[in-house]
């Protein structure tokens, strides 16, 4: 769907980053969920609108996080179906509780409420699940600090408005300080959420790697083995305009078993992501050599196999998560 879009972008436009898009959602909703604090008198079918878009914060606040926290594939036909859901189910209440006082709709409100009440719970469950998903000892130090940081402000966040002020009386003292409560933790979230896809694009999580040692090997482990090594010990990937052919003829090997070995045993789509993923590798290694900091990116490139920087950059960028550049300057 993104690709979609973006061939039917003007040339000198950039497709924006869906992360992007979420944010813009999340704090479209969370505006509106404010509005009611400063405009008293809503009414009409502007008072619909708010009510509807002003629902589902807690939605797009997750799907925000499964896209800072999960490696790939974050935003799923699944995750937009229950985004959809989160956004029916509190829009309806928003709308049935501005119309009921105490008439026929009184009920279908009740049921209204305590399922937007659950939905929220939920949803505030799954972000706690994606900041801690695959944490560990394999995360960064950093990463970890960055998670911890998240949750932590978070949950304090949580506690300070549905724990103590949401609902308390007007003479307690959550009551007196909710309104100045509720507008610093809205304005909170979005810039700190801003400040997290910041983070994310300078320090991207690396993408599920294929490991290709030979206790994974299935079918011709033989021949798995044999292209492991050329590629890593002889460097094969790094032969400008290498071919599966010129791959298969090295190994004396036809064609057609060396691409199903590939697509097989070995786990990958094809000859080329098997080369790209190589090469990419390799570059990453370079940029984060001390002692090639001052060697031009086009020259690693080149070392890597590729013929030009355009290739190059566009492979990097869609197995790392930004450009070689953003790469060798995430560390300065």
């Amino acid at each position: 769907m993104t690709a979609l879009l973006a061939r039917r972008m003007p040339l000198n436009m950039t497709p924006v980053e869906p992360i992007n898009l979420i944010w813009l959602a999340f704090t479209l909703s969370v505006t509106a969920s404010m509005m009611p604090l400063f405009v008293s008198d809503l009414t009409g079918s502007l008072a619909n609108v708010v009510a509807v878009v002003g629902s589902a914060g807690c939605g797009w606040l997750w799907l925000l996080s499964r896209s800072l926290f999960c490696k790939d594939n974050a935003i799923e036909p699944w995750t937009l179906y229950a985004l959809a859901a989160i956004i029916t189910v509190e829009g309806s209440s928003n709308l049935v509780g501005s119309y009921t006082n105490n008439g026929p709709m009184a009920e279908p409100y009740r049921v209204l409420a305590n399922a937007e009440a659950f939905i929220c719970a939920g949803a505030i469950a799954m972000v706690f699940a994606e900041v801690f998903s695959g944490y560990g000892k394999a995360l960064s130090k950093h990463e970890q600090r960055f998670r911890q940081i998240f949750a932590l402000s978070f949950g304090f966040m949580i506690s300070a408005t549905l724990l103590w002020v949401m609902n308390a009386s007007d003479n307690s003292l959550g009551g007196q300080v909710r309104e100045p409560i509720l507008i610093s933790t809205a304005l909170f979230c979005i810039l700190g959420t801003r400040y997290c896809i910041a983070f994310r694009k300078h320090n991207p999580l690396s993408p599920p790697s294929k490991p290709i040692s030979a206790t994974r090997f299935a079918g011709d482990d033989i021949l798995a083995g044999r292209i492991t090594e050329m590629l890593e010990a002889d460097k094969a990937f790094a032969t400008p305009d290498l071919k599966v052919a010129d791959l298969a003829a090295a190994l004396g090997e036809q064609d057609y078993k060396v691409t199903q070995c590939i697509t097989g045993a070995l786990g990958y789509r094809n000859f080329n992501h098997m080369i790209n993923s190589y090469r990419i590798n390799s570059a990453k290694d370079a940029l984060d050599d001390p002692d090639k900091q001052t060697l031009p990116i086009l020259s690693i490139a080149y070392d890597c196999g590729f013929n030009s920087i355009g290739p190059f950059n566009r492979a990097f960028k869609q197995q790392v998560g930004m450009t070689p550049r953003d790469y060798r300057a995430r560390t300065h």
